[in-house]
């Protein structure tokens, strides 16, 4: 209901009321709309479980959440309460109802109004711990997020490289709330309310990204997309702005019309903030380009590579198998022949002592076989970069070496092959085509992959996960870490924000992309515990109500979010049965993949004389362009092209010798008379060349979980005056923590009586000190630390902080250049007391304050 409606519900003439209600319709349906928007009443919050006291305003249990009371007394099991003045209007305020009314305090639910003053706390729900103690801490609240907002801008203002959120779409399926009441197709104010409840968020979420360096991301489908970029215009005027076009679904969602198979994302790009690039653009249809290698085994095979035909070619390569670094080469078996210590004829029976410091060229059945080139060659190549060693096989106790044939070498040198440096100083090329080249393409504005489909990969992973309960429309994990890295890729600390979380897929993203780069950056996930629709009425006619473990346990944080987010960190459900399955890593690895033969039996050898049929064959069955066909082509292979087809089976060892020299060749189609024929020609060319080496993304078990951390809490609310007599200690301490950047594990305060003067966590970087008369000796204590990022004094006196800041300073700056001093508990107090306007200014004009 907006503001007006609620005036006129009050006018007490009801021809009058009537009337008003319908001219206000008639403008409703003529005025324009736009980000001209009503202004609705206050967002309230209720507080289930915490207990009324003198002043706080409540709700009835079981009667609609705006009909607000002032708690004036209590005694004993009763409240005496006053209606709330409408306040929604200054200047026109009226009292509802002055007659103080007695109500049963257990028939009461304290409610928050957006905006009031609040003094937030932390209560720890669960964690778990998977990582290393450097292993970054992740943090999940359960909380409206407005409210978790306000305290993370006392935390982390102007700190957040990347703000991810995916909001009620407001389609009309009553999947989100507006002051208690699902928000459905039915209401005509759904638009206006979706924007007010949205503005609100933002401007508080502009206040936690970093000015200069900050990004945020909203995702959204057709029903809001516009109005979200007209809010995102007047909200972010200063900044860079780009929708961004996602393909989630291949099969397509119809209603009336054409089937949509897409949704969008709005990116925000604050100061000099921009896109990283990545190995993908999400775009194009470069599956092949980005998995060949020009990387070729230095094995030889065939027929004619037996160490008796070629004995020059067999030598041992050394390798540190630590470092993985070659270190040389040994004499050949020909030289050994020569000075009279091999025959000949023993060479093929030959079975070297093998080490893992050795690596010689192994065949597939442990027979010993020859390289492609002599131990002169090879060392020419390893000076320029171009051999590299691959895989031990323990089976065969054996390596597999690489190097680069002269095709790809010829590449480099006219730019079709890009050399982008070495792994090591005097170590492997990093080469790679131009296509595929490291991180150097920027991601698209349109973006269609597989790995995006919302049903495979979100829904049917939430499943996978957490067996039959349902999450309704979660995001692809991929989806999220691809757009993740685009904004962080290289931030390897960076801090990202969910404060709409649902499902956690933003913190299973973050950990997969933190797993395939080495990254230590940090999340920090938003969600309220709310039911569903369906869940409510059931629950409801079951007789629970909100508050109840039975009614919360079934909601979003506890059922999904949380269990989700644990049991993917530890690889394995409560019970203890691993996840099953496995995460596309995002990383490329060098594989052996057998070739692609094909066989073209429907072709008349007499008509391939003619250059048009060739043509239509290639046309029809390759890739390749018709331009490679000449009137005497007996078979092509390009270097450009990862197909060759061979016309004419009496040219087959000249095709054996061009395919030699172009490793890269994935599908080979032989055109053959008879099956027998193209058995034979593929034997042939198998044992020539062998495998292809080819980049494939490598697969990450999910069982295997992540080296991370994730502390869970509920947020809950503080006294002002338990605050100011310095009696909250233990319940800021989580803010605290987390302020100083979650560094270790969550530090416990010793239970009372606690007397000591000061509060030193051994794992984390900050330190506390709770008497200001002991500031001699923990200075002499925190002195040697090199790790302090904050230093807490607890003190009312501006003056005497001051003075120990100064003292502190100098003591301990030069260890810590970055520390950072914070006055107790007047800091606190103080950014909640400012944070009311902060709170005031990201709403609608509702308040004479905020006008």
């Amino acid at each position: 209901m907006s503001a007006i409606h609620d005036l006129i519900a009050q006018v007490s003439d009801q021809r009058l009321r009537e009337r008003l209600a319908s001219e206000w319709a008639a403008a409703s349906r003529n005025k324009k709309f736009g980000l001209v928007f009503e202004d609705h009443l206050p967002e309230l919050l209720p507080l289930y479980g915490t207990s009324a006291q003198v002043g706080d305003l409540v709700c009835r249990k079981f009667g609609p959440l705006k009909d607000i009371w002032t708690v004036l007394e209590i005694d004993k099991d009763v409240a005496v309460c006053t209606k709330r003045l409408d306040e929604t209007r200054p200047g026109t305020q009226t009292a509802l109802d002055t007659k103080p009314l007695e109500i049963p305090l257990n028939d009461l639910i304290v409610v928050r109004q957006f905006g009031d003053p609040i003094f937030p706390s932390l209560i720890p729900v669960d964690a778990v711990a998977n990582g290393s103690p450097d292993s970054p801490w992740h943090t999940l609240i359960e909380a409206d997020n407005y409210h978790a907002l306000q305290l993370l801008d006392y935390l982390y203002a102007g700190q957040a490289d990347c703000i991810y959120i995916d909001p009620p779409y407001n389609t009309g399926a009553r999947d989100w709330k507006y002051n208690n009441d699902y928000v459905d197709g039915v209401d005509a104010w759904r638009h206006s309310k979706w924007l007010a409840f949205m503005e609100k968020r933002l401007r508080l979420a502009k206040r936690l990204l970093n000015p200069q360096t900050g990004v945020l991301v909203v995702t959204i489908d057709e029903h809001e997309v516009h109005h979200l970029g007209m809010l995102l215009e007047q909200e972010f005027p200063e900044a860079y702005r780009q929708l961004v076009t996602i393909v989630i679904t291949s099969r397509g969602v119809a209603k009336q019309g054409l089937a949509r198979v897409e949704e969008y994302a709005l990116f925000t790009y604050l100061g000099a903030a921009s896109a990283c690039s990545t190995s993908d653009d999400y775009l194009t249809n470069d599956t092949k380009a980005r998995t060949k290698s020009p990387w070729a085994s230095l094995l030889r095979r065939g027929t004619n590579a037996a160490p008796f035909d070629r004995p020059g070619l067999v030598y041992p390569i050394f390798v540190n198998p630590e470092t993985h670094e070659i270190l040389g080469v040994g004499e050949t078996l020909d030289a050994k022949v020569k000075r009279g210590e091999l025959k000949k004829s023993e060479l093929n029976a030959l079975n070297p002592v093998r080490t893992s410091a050795e690596a010689w060229p192994i065949r597939s059945d442990g027979s010993l076989g020859s390289w492609q080139v002599g131990p002169t060659r090879f060392s020419q190549l390893k000076e320029k970069g171009f051999v590299k060693l691959g895989r031990y096989d323990g089976t065969k106790n054996s390596w597999s070496v690489n190097y680069l044939k002269k095709g790809p070498i010829s590449e480099i040198a006219s730019g079709d092959l890009v050399l982008s440096g070495y792994e090591w100083d005097g170590g492997p090329a990093i080469v790679e085509y131009p296509d595929q080249a490291g991180n150097s393409r920027r991601a698209k504005t349109v973006w269609h992959r597989t790995s995006h489909d919302a049903g495979t990969y979100g829904s049917g992973m939430i499943r996978s996960i957490l067996g039959s309960r349902a999450f309704e429309f979660p995001k692809s994990i991929y989806a999220v870490r691809d757009t993740l890295a685009t904004i962080v890729g290289n931030k390897p600390d960076a801090l990202v924000i969910d404060f709409f979380a649902g499902s956690g897929t933003t913190l299973n993203a973050l950990n997969l992309l933190n797993s395939t780069d080495g990254g230590s950056r940090r999340c920090i996930l938003i969600t309220n515990n709310e039911v569903s629709a369906e869940e409510a009425q059931d629950l409801k006619a079951a007789g629970a109500k909100p508050g109840d473990d039975e009614w919360e346990s079934q909601g979003i944080c506890r059922s999904v979010t949380w269990p989700r987010s644990k049991f993917t960190i530890c690889g394995k459900r409560d019970d203890g049965t691993p996840l099953q399955g496995d995460y596309l890593s995002g990383r490329m690895k060098e594989i052996e993949k057998e070739r692609d033969f094909k066989h073209i039996s429907f072709v008349d050898q007499s008509s391939l004389s003619n250059t048009t049929k060739k043509k239509q064959i290639v046309a029809s069955l390759t890739n390749l362009p018709q331009s490679l066909v000449k009137a005497e082509t007996n078979f092509i292979v390009s270097p450009k092209h990862s197909t060759s087809i061979l016309f004419n089976s009496s040219f087959v060892e000249d095709w054996i010798a061009e395919l030699d020299e172009n490793d890269h060749l994935s599908e080979l189609l032989i055109i053959a008379e008879s099956k027998k024929l193209f058995d034979e020609i593929k034997k042939r060319v198998s044992a020539e060349l062998g495998p292809i080496i080819v980049n494939q993304e490598e697969k990450r078990p999910m069982r295997q979980g992540f080296e991370a951390n994730l502390a869970y809490f509920r947020l809950g609310f503080l006294d002002k005056n338990k605050i100011a007599l310095k009696h909250a200690f233990r319940e800021i301490l989580p803010l605290l923590w987390l302020k100083a950047g979650a560094v270790g594990a969550r530090p416990e305060f010793p239970p009372s009586p606690y007397a000591a003067p000061f509060f030193i966590p051994e794992a984390s970087n900050f330190a506390v000190l709770l008497d200001e008369t002991r500031i001699n000796k923990f200075i002499k204590v925190v002195e040697g630390c090199n790790k302090l990022a904050f230093v807490y004094i607890v003190t009312d006196a501006e003056e005497s902080f001051r003075a120990m800041s100064a003292r502190l300073n100098t003591t301990l700056v030069e260890n810590n250049p970055r520390l950072e001093i914070v006055q107790l508990y007047r800091d606190y107090l103080e950014n909640f007391m400012i944070n009311k306007r902060h709170a005031d200014s990201a709403t609608t004009s509702w308040t004479e304050e905020a006008r």
